[in-house]
């Protein structure tokens, strides 16, 4: 874990240097820790006004407003592919990127998916205390996710619907108009809390592993979190 400073400015804010499983490694730290996060509440011992006096009180009274995560370095970019706009990835296009001289596994909008299936399908989301999802690409578009957004299961449909995201910049719940994706401007920064906790995920961290229940402890309870991991298959 890189603990991530106030002076990120616009750079990418984390990312990854292994191949292969990496998404796998990202989807299960990303669960871990915010699984840790939800024992913290569940553990912390109660008073009698039932608020809870040690540990991270999740629920009203610790992270401030709540939990941010943001996707960082996501390779998302549709092309016109016969008749119609398609997301590109590297099982579906391989031949057409390397005909444009791009290299296919940098293509991976299946990791995005899966990312952002694991942290809606997250306990700290059910519990309400997740408030915002940020992608942010390397074309350094910004798309804003929210926690109540339900996402297809099928990866087509999700690329499909990640296209018309990119093209008309907002798609909205069809009951009552609630926005659930948008593009938001940059910089990223500006859509964070301020004064909250930012935690980084890089396979360069230095330092022995750690456990993440134990390190949930050391947060500091009245701020807001951030965390950020790298939506890529490899790169820094």
């Amino acid at each position: 874990i890189l603990w991530w400073g106030e002076n990120v400015g616009e750079k990418p804010l984390c990312g990854t240097e292994r191949r292969g499983r990496t998404g796998v490694y990202i989807l299960v730290s990303v669960v871990v820790l915010l699984s840790a996060l939800l024992l913290l509440l569940i553990s912390a011992p109660l008073t009698t006004r039932g608020r809870r006096t040690t540990g991270l009180t999740l629920l009203g009274y610790g992270f401030g407003e709540g939990v941010w995560v943001v996707l960082e370095k996501a390779h998302l970019r549709y092309a016109k592919i016969g008749s119609q706009l398609s997301l590109l990835n590297a099982q579906d296009h391989a031949d057409y990127l390397v005909k444009h001289d791009e290299d296919p596994k940098l293509y991976r909008p299946d990791i995005v998916h899966q990312a952002l299936m694991a942290v809606l399908d997250s306990p700290l989301n059910k519990a309400g205390r997740i408030k915002g999802i940020y992608v942010h690409t390397t074309d350094n578009h910004i798309i804003y996710v929210s926690p109540s957004a339900r996402l297809p299961r099928m990866f087509r449909r999700f690329c499909q619907m990640m296209v018309e995201v990119m093209q008309r910049m907002r798609i909205k719940s069809k009951g009552s108009g609630k926005k659930l994706l948008k593009l938001v401007r940059g910089p990223l920064l500006d859509h964070l809390p301020l004064g909250s906790t930012k935690i980084a995920f890089s396979y360069q961290a230095g330092g022995e592993p750690v456990d993440f229940f134990k390190y949930a402890k050391k947060i500091p309870e009245d701020d807001p979190l951030v965390i950020a991991v790298g939506a890529m298959a490899q790169g820094h």
